[in-house]
C-alpha cells in the first residue's frame, strides 16, 4: 500500500437535491459535494501517534538498540565455531536496524517536526516507516530459518551438522537480507523526498514526491505491494507458525520418550547422540527458538489483521479516507513489534547458559545467585 497526503480530498459523494418554484412552475434540480470526514481527525491523529509512537514506542525502542548491541557484541565474543550463532548474531543485525528505522519514524510524530516549518510529517513513511518493515521482515524470515533448523535438529539430530553447516548458515543469511532487501526497494523507484504543496497546511515542506507518471507508478506499485505486502510477510508468518507447531509437537514427542525410559538404563537416561536423540543443550535451545518464535507471532499478528482488514474494507487504506486510522493501528503493530525486536536480550539470559555467562563476563556480573540457571 502506498500513501498520497492529498487523496483524501477527493473522497467525496455526489448527492441530488430538487428544488421546487411552484410560483414559475420551475424546479431545479441542484447536484452538490459532501466532504466526509474521517474516523480521525489530523490534529487528535497527531495526538494519539505522539503518545504511542512518540513517546512508548520510542522508550521501548532506546532500550532495543542497546540490547542488539549488547547480542552482537555477545555473540561476536562467543565466535561462530556454534552455528546457530551465525543466525541469532543476523537476527540482531536485523532487529538494530529495523529498530534505528522506527526510531526515526518515532520522532517524526514529536512536536519538533511538526512545528519545524520544513518537515512534513509523511516524510516518515519513506525515510523511516519502509526501512522499518523490510527488517521486519528479514526478522521474520531469520526466525523462520532458525526455527527450520531447530526442526531439523530435533527430527534427524544425526544429519543437522552436516546439512546446516556454518558456510550454508552465512550464505542463508546473506540470501535472505538480499531478496528481502532488493523487491522492498521497488517502492523507491516511483516515490522519494522533495519539496511538496500541502494545500491544507498552506505551506510547502519536505515530503513525497513523485517521479513517474501515474500509470507507471500504478504498475510498479502493483508488484511491489504483491511482493512485499502480500506475499512475503503472508508467507514468513505462515511459515514461522508452521514450523514452530512441529517444533513444539517434536519435542513434545520427545519428552514422552525421554520419560518412558526414565525407569530403564543408565545409557538411555543419558539420551545418548549416538541413538539418534538430541542432547539436553540441543533442547534448551530448541526451546528458546519456541519462545523466541512465539513471541514474533504474538507481536506480528496485529499486522496480519491490519492486512486482512484492508482486503475486508477498502477505505482502510494508506490512501483512503480512514488512513489517519491505519496508521493509529499500525503504530500499535510497530510497538508489539519493537517490542519483539527487543526482549531477545531476557530469552537469551533466561534460557541459555553460555550467553549468560559470556554476558555476565562483559559486564563484570559476579553475583549469579540472582539468576536462575538452566544448565
Amino acid at each position: 500500500m502506498k500513501h498520497h497526503p492529498l487523496n483524501a480530498q477527493f473522497n467525496y459523494s455526489l448527492l441530488k437535491a430538487t428544488v421546487a418554484t411552484p410560483e414559475l412552475n420551475i424546479s431545479v434540480e441542484i447536484k452538490y459535494l459532501v466532504i466526509p470526514k474521517p474516523l480521525i481527525e489530523d490534529d487528535l491523529y497527531f495526538y494519539i501517534m505522539f503518545i504511542i509512537q512518540g513517546i512508548i514506542c520510542q522508550v521501548i525502542t532506546f532500550f532495543g538498540i542497546l540490547s542488539n548491541i549488547v547480542n552482537c557484541i555477545v555473540f561476536i565474543k562467543q565466535g561462530f565455531s556454534d552455528t546457530i550463532n551465525v543466525s541469532l548474531f543476523a537476527l540482531a543485525i536485523s532487529d538494530l536496524c529495523s529498530l534505528l528505522s522506527i526510531m526515526w519514524t518515532n520522532f517524526c510524530f514529536s512536536p519538533v517536526v511538526r512545528d519545524s516549518g520544513i518537515l512534513s510529517a509523511e516524510m516518515h513513511i519513506i525515510s523511516g516507516t519502509w526501512p522499518h518493515v523490510a527488517f521486519s521482515k528479514i526478522t521474520g524470515w531469520i526466525t523462520a530459518f532458525i526455527s527450520l533448523e531447530r526442526c531439523v535438529c530435533v527430527i534427524r539430530p544425526l544429519k543437522v551438522k552436516t546439512i546446516f553447516t556454518r558456510k550454508r548458515h552465512i550464505t542463508a543469511m546473506v540470501v535472505i537480507f538480499v531478496v528481502t532487501m532488493a523487491p522492498s526497494s521497488l517502492g523507491y523507484v516511483t516515490t522519494g523526498l522533495g519539496w511538496t504543496f500541502f494545500p491544507e497546511k498552506n505551506k510547502t515542506l519536505i515530503g513525497p514526491i513523485h517521479y513517474l507518471d501515474e500509470v507507471s507508478r500504478m504498475y510498479t506499485d502493483f508488484i511491489s505491494y504483491a511482493i512485499c505486502g502480500v506475499f512475503m510477510p503472508l508467507s514468513c508468518f505462515v511459515s514461522v507458525v508452521v514450523l514452530t507447531t512441529i517444533l513444539v509437537v517434536q519435542l513434545n514427542k520427545k519428552a514422552a520418550w525421554r520419560k518412558s525410559v526414565s525407569s530403564g538404563t543408565t545409557q538411555n537416561r543419558a539420551n545418548i547422540n549416538d541413538d539418534g536423540m538430541v542432547t539436553s543443550k540441543e533442547t534448551r535451545i530448541a526451546k528458546m527458538v519456541v519462545f523466541m518464535s512465539t513471541i514474533f507471532i504474538v507481536s506480528f499478528f496485529p499486522a496480519a489483521l491490519i492486512f486482512f482488514t484492508g482486503i475486508v474494507e477498502p477505505t482502510f487504506n494508506y490512501d483512503r479516507l480512514n488512513r489517519n486510522l491505519v496508521f493509529v493501528t499500525l503504530s500499535i503493530s510497530f510497538t508489539a513489534e519493537v517490542i519483539n525486536s527487543s526482549v531477545n536480550t531476557f530469552v537469551y539470559v533466561r534460557m541459555s547458559t553460555k550467553y549468560r555467562e559470556t554476558f555476565m563476563k562483559l559486564f563484570k556480573i559476579t553475583n549469579i545467585h540472582c539468576i536462575h540457571s538452566n544448565s
